[in-house]
């Protein structure tokens, strides 16, 4: 699946609430994530189904291309991806309030 998600926030923020996004991913899920600057590869599990792909960002949006399987897009996977960049993107969450919920 791709997805394109604009954001208002500046890149270097941007790239900051992502970092907080796959901290909490690999804390909750186990999903590992591996930076190279401004992208990133992931991969594991969440919430029971593979997770794995792709994410750039810069140019005030994400791009985004995830394999979570074709069952596990049709039951949400898309929507979930969706919600949590909307939720790690919106100026109203601080970073540090993002920080705060990595399961520790």
């Amino acid at each position: 699946m791709i997805l394109d998600f604009p954001y208002t926030v500046s890149d270097e923020e941007a790239l900051e609430r992502l970092h907080a996004l796959t901290d909490y991913w690999l804390a909750k899920h186990s999903v590992r994530a591996r930076w190279e600057g401004p992208e990133v590869f992931f991969n594991g599990k969440v919430k029971g189904v593979k997770f794995d792909g792709t994410v750039v960002v810069g140019g005030k949006k994400v791009h985004a291309d995830v394999n979570v399987g074709f069952l596990a897009e049709k039951i949400g996977g898309k929507a979930y991806v969706q919600r949590k960049l909307a939720d790690y993107l919106d100026p109203a969450n601080t970073l540090a309030e993002l920080k705060a919920r990595v399961p520790r």
